[in-house]
C-alpha cells in the first residue's frame, strides 16, 4: 500500500521531530491514540491468515496513520526463488487509516480495532520505536512466517513499550502445533493445505506454547482482548490494568463470495482418480503382457520433479521448518532417473531392483504412518499407492519373465 504525498508530509515532520520525542511533555503524549488493528483473512492464499497493523492517531496536527509489516511485491526481482529459498525480504509499510481499513473491507475482510491501554510515556516509545525502524536502513527485514511476521512484529513492538510486562490469560486447552494452527486457517482450502503439507516438514509438528500461537493476527487480537499489564511482582489476575480499552469493529462492505472448491475436486479425490486409473492400466498391461514405459515416465517424471522442490527445501533453503521433510521418502530426485532408465535396455536389471525397494520402503513408510515425527497429510496415501502399485507391477512382470525363461531354458534341456 503507498503513501500519498500528503501521507509522505506528515511522516517527515514525524520523523525529523523524533529526536524530541522522548522530550515530549505529558499534554502532547496523551494526546496520542494507539491501536492494534486486526483484519479478517480474505480469499487469496497469502490472505487466509489475516494481518496485523499498529494505528496511531495524534487528533492536535491529523496524524492518522497505520504501521504494518509484512509488506512485499511479487514484481520485486527473483521472487519465486528467494521466496522458496526463505531469502524473502519483506519490509514495514506505512499507509493512511482510511485507505488501510477500506483495503481491506473492499475485498469482503473486516477490520477490528482495539485501543490499547497505555500511559503518555509507552505510547512516545511506542511511536519512537516505530519511527526508528520505519527509516530507510531499517524498514527491510528477512521474513520468517512463523516467528517474525505482520503478528509477531506488532507484539514484540509492543511488549517492549510498556512499563512491565504484558501478561496473558492462557486459555485451557491442550497444546497445538504449528501446522494445526495453520489447518485452522486453510480449513476449506484442501490443495493450499496439501501443498503446505508436503513442503513443511517435522518442525511444523513441534508443541508451541500460547505466545508462539501469536504468530496468526487471530490469536494475537484474543490475546490482547483479555491480557493486563503487570508491574513489579503482580500476577496475570491481580493487576488493575487493561491492556485494551475500548473495541471498534469494521465491516466488510460486502458479504464474501462462497468458495467454488468441493470434496470431489480436491487432492484426496484426485489422487483416487489417479490410483483408478494407474491400477486399470496395470491390469491391462499384466493381461496384454506388455510393459507401459511411458505411463512410468510420466510417473516418476512428476513424482521426481516434486522430489527435487522437496530436495531443494531440505537441504537448501532457510525457511524454519522445511526439514527434516518424510515426505521425501516417497516423492525424491532418485524418481527422474528411474523415468528415463526404463527406456535403457542395459539398466532392466537396475530398474527391476529399484521397484523391490521402493515397494518394500514404501509399505514401511505406510505401517509406520502414525508413529512417524510428522504429521502427514490423509491425501498422501493415494498419490503413494499408486508408486505402489507400478513397482509391484514392474515386480510381477519380472517374476513372471523369469519363470517363463527358466521354464524355457528346461525344455531346451
Amino acid at each position: 500500500m503507498n503513501c500519498n504525498k500528503n501521507l509522505k508530509s506528515v511522516l517527515l515532520s514525524l520523523l525529523l521531530s523524533l529526536s524530541f520525542c522522548t522530550g515530549m511533555a505529558a499534554g502532547e503524549g496523551d494526546s496520542l491514540r494507539v491501536s492494534l488493528l486486526t483484519c479478517a483473512p480474505g480469499q487469496q492464499s497469502f490472505e487466509l491468515f489475516g494481518h496485523s497493523g499498529i494505528r496511531v492517531r495524534r487528533p492536535s496536527d491529523g496524524t492518522d496513520i497505520v504501521f504494518h509489516y509484512g509488506v512485499f511485491s511479487f514484481n520485486a526481482p527473483h521472487f519465486i526463488y528467494r521466496f522458496t529459498k526463505g531469502e524473502t525480504d519483506y519490509s514495514i509499510g506505512v499507509a493512511d487509516f482510511s485507505d488501510f481499513v477500506y483495503s481491506y473491507t473492499a475485498r469482503h475482510s473486516g477490520v477490528t480495532e482495539q485501543v490499547l491501554n497505555l500511559t503518555a510515556g509507552e505510547k512516545e516509545a511506542l511511536l519512537e520505536a516505530l519511527l526508528v525502524n520505519y527509516r530507510p536502513e531499517n524498514r527491510v527485514y528477512r521474513y520468517n512466517f512463523l516467528a517474525d511476521n505482520c503478528a509477531t512484529r506488532p507484539l514484540n513492538m509492543i511488549e517492549r513499550s510498556v512499563g512491565g510486562r504484558i501478561g496473558y490469560m492462557v486459555p485451557e486447552e491442550k497444546p497445538v502445533t504449528f501446522r494445526e494452527m495453520i489447518h485452522r486457517c486453510t480449513a476449506g482450502h484442501d490443495w493450499l493445505t496439501f501443498g503446505i503439507d508436503l513442503a513443511l516438514g517435522a518442525p511444523l509438528d513441534t508443541t508451541i506454547s500460547f505466545r508462539d500461537e501469536m504468530f496468526l493476527p487471530a490469536v494475537l487480537m484474543e490475546a490482547f482482548g483479555r491480557a493486563t499489564v503487570v508491574t513489579g511482582a503482580g500476577s496475570v489476575t491481580d493487576s488493575g490494568r487493561l491492556l485494551v480499552t475500548d473495541t471498534y469493529v469494521y465491516e466488510p462492505l460486502a458479504p464474501r463470495p462462497e468458495s467454488a472448491s468441493g470434496p470431489l475436486t480436491g487432492p484426496l479425490a484426485c489422487g483416487l482418480y489417479l490410483l483408478a486409473v494407474v491400477a486399470a492400466l496395470s491390469v491391462w498391461e499384466w493381461r496384454k503382457n506388455t510393459r507401459l514405459r511411458w505411463l512410468d515416465t510420466v510417473l516418476f517424471a512428476l513424482y521426481g520433479i516434486t522430489g527435487c522442490v522437496l530436495f531443494f527445501l531440505v537441504f537448501v533453503s532457510e525457511h524454519p521448518a522445511t526439514s527434516p521433510n518424510w515426505s521425501l521418502v516417497w516423492a525424491n530426485p532418485l524418481q527422474l532417473l528411474i523415468a528415463v532408465s526404463v527406456w535403457v535396455k542395459y539398466l532392466k536389471r537396475v530398474v527391476n531392483y529399484y521397484h523391490f525397494v521402493n515397494f518394500a520402503i514404501l509399505l514401511l513408510f505406510l505401517l509406520s504412518w502414525a508413529f512417524l515425527p510428522q504429521r502427514l497429510n490423509t491425501a498422501f496415501i493415494p498419490y503413494i499407492l499408486v508408486l505402489m502399485v507400478r513397482s509391484f507391477a514392474a515386480i510381477g512382470a519380472y517374476i513372471r519373465d523369469r519363470k517363463k525363461n527358466v521354464c524355457r531354458k528346461g525344455r531346451e534341456q
